[in-house]
């Protein structure tokens, strides 16, 4: 299973715990457009922890989704799909420089140093980065470690649903394709996937992802947070969360004193990441600003509380950089808003198109 080739003319399906997204982009006269999108949510139990549970479900809920697409129907066979973070692993290492056939083996030995993951069991690729600031004498290597059952397991859900999967993608190289333009600056860049299940850290170094790690903290424990402290329902304390942001001030105090713990947790954690990231990396120069995205990053203020913390420039992603030039004019289908959670199938859809 190929997990960095392009394959053109395909869409791209996004699976979590709770939902089904899908988009197609095509090119037109050396223009890119989205030609279709959709999601659908996933009753609970049917993925849990990215593992395909009811499969018999699962493949309803993508015919589902295909039909219901907006602007047009997909009718591509043709997939990439996405991994989520938790069950890959995707790393730079750097080698002594050897043989093109050698390349693998040696790929492969340090893999299983690298990974907590039995390589027996994984599918595993990997691309040999640009020579710049090499060290002499080594070879940077991008490298990309799954699972062979998570692999599998989706993969056969998408043939009998009817359709061809053509590769599988760990969402970090997705949305980092979405969120940073090609020609951005050489400075390394967080990117934060605020999600309801988890949260995401990735470091992005151009050309290509450096570092990828998650932590439990997500809009699940803010939104139980708010619910207990205030002594509503779950759904209520949603609905507030979306109202109040983060503001302390008036009636929002309650769910801004509910939901700093888990923030500060987060704080804590970029810290440590940058430091180790650092530390390990060598970096010759620090995170140059911090990108948000996924569902929670549309809570108002989140951008600006994590920028006073972090000392950063915070800005939120916008996935359209790549498809919508900005000196046009055009409105995007979804809102900026709205395409937070279009994100890692944004990316998806862009694989299927040439040059990206």
């Amino acid at each position: 299973m190929s997990l960095f080739n392009s394959n053109l003319n395909s869409f791209g399906i996004d699976f979590s715990d709770r939902s089904i997204k899908v988009a197609q982009i095509k090119k037109n006269n050396n223009k890119l457009q989205i030609y279709a999108y959709g999601r659908e949510d996933i009753q609970r139990g049917l993925i849990v922890n990215g593992e395909i549970k009811e499969k018999e479900e699962v493949v309803k809920l993508i015919k589902k989704t295909l039909l219901n697409s907006k602007i047009n129907q997909i009718k591509s066979k043709s997939v990439i799909y996405s991994i989520p973070e938790p069950k890959g692993f995707i790393r730079v290492m750097e080698i002594k420089r050897v043989g093109e056939k050698d390349i693998e083996d040696a790929v492969r030995y340090e893999a299983q140093q690298l990974f907590p993951i039995n390589m027996e069991d994984s599918y595993m690729d990997w691309q040999v980065l640009p020579e710049k600031n090499n060290k002499k004498g080594t070879m940077k290597i991008l490298v990309a470690v799954v699972s062979q059952q998570i692999v599998d397991s989706y993969s056969s859900v998408l043939k009998d649903a009817g359709l061809k999967p053509m590769a599988a993608e760990i969402e970090s190289i997705a949305i980092t394709r979405s969120l940073i333009n090609k020609n951005q600056s050489a400075r390394p860049i967080l990117v934060i996937d605020l999600g309801r299940d988890r949260t995401s850290f990735i470091i992005f170094k151009n050309p290509t992802v450096q570092f990828t790690a998650s932590i439990p903290v997500c809009g699940e424990e803010i939104i139980k947070a708010v619910s207990g402290r205030m002594n509503i329902s779950e759904k209520k304390s949603e609905k507030i969360i979306k109202e109040c942001g983060l503001i302390f001030k008036d009636d929002c105090k309650d769910v801004y004193r509910a939901i700093q713990p888990s923030l500060y947790e987060m704080i804590r954690y970029i810290s440590k990441l940058i430091n180790f990231y650092k530390e390990h990396y060598k970096l010759e120069s620090d995170i140059s600003k911090v990108i948000i995205c996924g569902g929670e990053a549309k809570i108002p203020g989140m951008s600006s509380f994590l920028s006073l913390r972090v000392k950063k420039e915070v800005e939120k992603g916008n996935p359209w950089i790549n498809i919508i030039p900005s000196d046009k004019k055009e409105v995007p289908p979804i809102s900026r808003n709205d395409s937070m959670v279009f994100v890692t199938v944004l990316g998806l859809a862009l694989r299927g198109v040439e040059d990206f």
